[in-house]
């Protein structure tokens, strides 16, 4: 644990959890206390390396905490089962070391850590900052300790308390296509029906990337060009000149930054893979693919949640011990925000708890309050933590 003291008269402390999932979580908030400024001067602000990762925090599972490379959907059973036999070997590796402590990396369980540093810090009720995946973190304290929540914000966070999982998967893929849509209706008319054409044939042949020697499907142009919408409208002539020049053969220009060329995620999925449903079967996966192809044409089912997750969390040695849940409707009114990505499904956690806030941010990015350090957001959040007051209805930040 850490703890940045106040700077006036203390009346209570707050916990922050970045997300990641990662365990640095003290190096993060050593790197920016100014944006807890205002919080400062009436609170002490507290942060801990959650369970099993790299940090402070011990025991430390040994696992290889690289990027995983998001495998191609399976075509057969035996795409599938290969998988499953893949994702079990390299699971079981980590979970040797320590198969207790593996069982329980669940954000359930991180929850149950912060109600533990609560009750350390001799406070009656709890002030949650949660951005990122660590969003997901307060969910699950919100969800078992609802009596113990003072205030709580959350930023960028994916909506882990829906009640259907599927229909969930579906308002993302909606969201992802409203995203995109901000692409077409800013590029060149004929862009979507070119972009369309452009994944359909990548599924059918991948298309070279000569630059690093890959070959690009559809789904991975899907999931390459989302990144490179989402992050800032100033690059998006360079996702229009990378359509052009895949069209004629070449998909260099949606290389990613990083050692691998394909899409892939850190951290081993040790967290996911317990926090979220999981397919059984290849014919499960299919169906679900096919269905958000359906509901987002241009994007299709090309992100973590339905790509991702299911196929390297497939045959996990270990079942879901944190699956999403509809949060308590007893719980005091919350703070969240978002950005063009990140808004829809905060304000789909939020709309559970009558009366809670969120801050809509017109732009890209990701994690306002801490990774953006938005002046805005952080002058609303500062206030509701320390005097629960919430900013009015459609409140804007930039």
């Amino acid at each position: 644990m850490a703890r940045l003291p106040a700077t006036g008269e203390k009346q209570g402390s707050v916990l922050i959890n970045f997300g990641g999932p990662q365990g640095d979580q003290i190096a993060i908030m050593r790197s920016r206390p100014q944006i807890f400024a205002k919080i400062r001067q009436s609170m002490d602000v507290v942060t801990w390396d959650p369970r099993g990762y790299p940090g402070l925090s011990s025991p430390v599972l040994q696992c290889d905490w690289s990027a995983v490379r998001t495998p191609a959907f399976p075509d057969d059973r035996a795409g599938f089962d290969r998988l499953v036999t893949e994702n079990r070997a390299r699971a079981g590796k980590c979970r040797s070391t320590d198969p207790e402590l593996f069982d329980h990396m669940d954000a359930a369980s991180d929850a149950r850590d912060a109600e533990a540093i609560r009750r350390a810090l001799g406070e009656d009720r709890m002030n949650f900052i949660g951005t990122s995946y660590g969003g997901n973190i307060a969910q699950a304290y919100a969800r078992q300790f609802p009596e113990r929540v003072r205030t709580m914000y959350i930023d960028g966070v994916g909506n882990h308390s829906a009640r259907n999982w599927e229909r969930e998967l579906d308002a993302i893929a909606r969201d992802n296509e409203r995203l995109m849509d901000r692409f077409f209706a800013w590029a060149a008319p004929g862009t979507e029906r070119r972009w369309r054409a452009l994944v359909a044939k990548a599924d059918k042949e991948p298309i070279p990337a000569s630059k690093v020697n890959a070959r690009y499907d559809g789904t991975q142009l899907q999931s390459l060009t989302l990144q490179k919408v989402r992050r800032d409208p100033d690059q998006w002539d360079e996702v229009a000149t990378a359509i052009q020049a895949a069209e004629g053969g070449d998909a260099s220009g949606f290389v990613p930054g990083g050692k691998d060329p394909y899409p892939g995620l850190q951290g081993g999925g040790v967290k996911e893979c317990l926090d979220f449903p999981r397919p059984a079967s290849q014919q499960q996966v299919a169906r679900t693919v096919n269905r958000l192809r359906k509901i987002a044409p241009s994007t299709g089912a090309a992100f973590p949640l339905a790509w991702h997750a299911p196929l390297t969390c497939a045959g996990w040695p270990t079942p879901v011990s944190n699956p999403p849940a509809p949060l308590p409707r007893k719980l005091p009114a919350m703070l969240g925000a978002g950005t063009w990505s990140d808004f829809e499904p905060t304000a789909r956690v939020l709309k559970q708890v009558p009366g809670s806030r969120v801050i809509n941010y017109d732009g890209p990015g990701h994690n306002l309050f801490a990774a953006m350090a938005n002046l805005c957001v952080i002058d609303h959040v500062s206030k509701y933590i320390t005097t629960r007051a919430l900013p009015p209805r459609g409140v804007q930040c930039g």
